[in-house]
């Protein structure tokens, strides 16, 4: 008996410390009362400094509103999408359709989406029942959820992805310019625009806002993919109703590209599918399987000459897509592994989306202190120009907590040891705060960051863009951390 309640404590105790391990690496909380939620949406929006996605039936209230413009104008991508038509007809939204501040679209779709949902950053999501208008009462029960669990963000990425793709673009006075009749009819009058660039050749696909989008005489688009990439990526500098009106003359037309391979494969559902990465932005093809003779050698790390025709353009999650795809050609030769050297000059480059890509350095704390630190060689201008090397990459170190500091000037600020050898500040966003004030002082953590300064005499190096992953724990075994 004694030794069925000592396994019983054991397993008890191994599922204590899984569920805080488990906490520690997920963070997510519930809120009921408006004032609340309210607060929280606005924090967060307020935190993000790449883009903010909302997805709503309406949006009234004038404090979330006020925070979207502010947000919008230093430069953070807000997209919104809106149930009804009335939504930019009357109210808040139509003044800011009009002048075109927020880039909304409207739902063309029969019945009601019952469920609101917004991210940020593509980090965080909020989901629930919650109105965003403005006139809510003060004893209104909604919930929603905020979470950073990246599974559930990506899947609503998506969906918003999907939603925003579909929806039709207003100015605010009753008319859809994604309409089939009226859209076609305002490509046609923007096709007469002059173009900035000049090309000779080829029949013109398409042509507006200094693009020149053309066939060769074998019937494919005649820009590489960088080209065309440049025109209709994340990256690019149209805007998404540019992109729109070039992209509804170039949908099902054929491409011819390189890329190199990182998936091929058969299922029952989708038949024959390929995937082909162009630096950070991929490429999924639909094969044809009556070309199944061009494509049954292909493998991955293959590089291959590929056609098909456009089916859809990349979004931050999605990638392009094209239908009745091909093989024309084939190089064999797989991609030799990076040496240390080699991945030391070139760093890990670890994708979080279809844009930009976050950079994190292979090097230890150890080996970052050891040219920074009190005990290297190199003087104060050659650190500085070494520096330029790591200044904006990210790193995952462990280290042990020493202080949290927590105020409304710096926001939250985690200091870290080193193992005795030098310390770290951790700038960490508010909408994170609950999350890492879980780890207590003294606990050894695997954390994030973005290197902004170095150390130099009593001054910590400073990391922005801060996380705590999980506990050492979890992370035992992990190599050069």
């Amino acid at each position: 008996m004694h030794y069925k309640k000592m396994c019983v404590s054991v397993i008890a105790a191994i599922l204590c410390v899984f569920s805080y391990m488990h906490k520690g690496a997920i963070a997510s909380d519930v809120y009921f009362t408006p004032q609340e939620i309210k607060g929280h949406i606005i924090r967060a929006i307020e935190g993000c400094s790449e883009s903010v996605d909302i997805a709503v039936f309406d949006i009234t209230s004038h404090d979330i509103l006020n925070a979207l413009v502010r947000t919008q104008k230093r430069g953070v991508h807000v997209r919104i999408v809106v149930d009804k038509k009335r939504a930019v007809m009357k109210g808040p939204l139509s003044g800011l359709c009009k002048d075109k501040t927020l880039l909304i679209k409207i739902l063309k779709q029969k019945g009601q989406r019952r469920n609101n949902f917004a991210i940020f950053d593509s980090k965080l999501l909020s989901t629930g029942s919650y109105s965003w208008n403005e006139n809510v009462g003060n004893y209104s029960r909604y919930d929603t959820i905020f979470t950073d669990e990246t599974k559930l963000v990506v899947k609503y990425q998506k969906e918003f992805d999907r939603l925003f793709q579909e929806g039709i673009t207003t100015n605010g006075k009753g008319y859809a310019l994604g309409a089939e009749k009226k859209s076609e009819k305002l490509v046609r009058e923007l096709s007469v625009v002059t173009p900035k660039t000049s090309d000779t050749g080829g029949q013109i696909v398409a042509s507006n806002y200094g693009v020149v989008i053309k066939e060769n005489s074998q019937g494919y688009i005649n820009m590489s993919f960088e080209e065309f990439d440049n025109v209709f990526g994340v990256a690019s500098g149209l805007s998404e109703e540019q992109k729109e009106s070039l992209w509804s003359r170039c949908a099902g037309k054929k491409i011819k590209w390189d890329g190199k391979v990182t998936y091929i494969g058969w299922g029952l559902i989708t038949g024959w599918m390929m995937s082909a990465t162009h630096g950070d932005t991929s490429v999924e093809i639909k094969l044809n399987p009556a070309n199944k003779d061009h494509f049954s050698r292909v493998k991955y790390g293959n590089t291959v000459t590929y056609t098909g025709k456009l089916d859809s353009r990349v979004t931050k999650i999605f990638p392009y897509k094209l239908e009745d795809g091909d093989v024309l050609e084939i190089e064999n030769t797989l991609p030799k592994p990076l040496t240390v050297s080699e991945l030391a000059e070139s760093p890990d480059i670890v994708p979080i989306s279809q844009g930009p890509k976050k950079i994190f350095l292979i090097e230890s704390f150890d080996d970052l202190n050891n040219i920074f630190g009190k005990e290297s060689k190199l003087s104060e201008a050659q650190k500085d120009t070494t520096w330029e090397k790591y200044k904006g990459k990210y790193i995952s170190w462990m280290g042990q907590i020493v202080y949290k500091n927590l105020n409304v000037a710096s926001g939250l600020r985690i200091g870290i040891m080193q193992q005795d050898k030098g310390d770290v500040e951790l700038k960490v966003g508010l909408v994170k705060k609950d999350k890492v004030l879980q780890f207590q002082d003294g606990e050894t953590i695997l954390y994030t960051g973005k290197l902004v300064e170095r150390c130099g005499g009593s001054s910590p190096y400073i990391l922005e863009d801060g996380d705590i992953v999980t506990i050492k724990e979890t992370t035992m075994g992990l190599r050069g951390m």
